[in-house]
């Protein structure tokens, strides 16, 4: 049996942030991005392991890969990989200072 997909809150309201702030000025493109971080959530179900593992200083975020949106390359998924679940955690983009968004001290760690 496959991974389920867990969307949590804040992922929630980055996505409609998202989609709001995308509508104001092209309606059009906020409907290619929803189908877009849609069709990335199916990918991540068939294929969990294929975004980028991120190395942080918190244990909080320990585990946590990013991927970006296909076609719109500037907005990243983070999101973490269990036994039974493929969990979103954020969708930021890739402009903001994204340790101290997720809650990290300091800058991430070079693998």
């Amino acid at each position: 049996m496959g991974k389920r997909l867990v969307r949590k809150r804040a992922a929630d309201r980055d996505l409609t942030d998202q989609v709001e702030h995308i509508a104001e000025e092209h309606p059009a493109a906020a409907r290619r991005y929803l189908l877009a971080v849609e069709r990335a959530f199916e990918r991540l179900l068939e294929m969990p392991e294929m975004g980028v593992q991120r190395a942080f200083g918190s244990r909080k975020l320990e585990g946590l890969r990013m991927w970006p949106v296909p076609g719109f390359n500037n907005f990243l998924i983070f999101y973490r990989v269990t036994q039974r679940s493929v969990q979103i955690v954020r969708i930021l983009h890739g402009g903001q200072n994204i340790p101290r968004v997720l809650g990290e001290t300091g800058r991430p760690k070079r693998r």
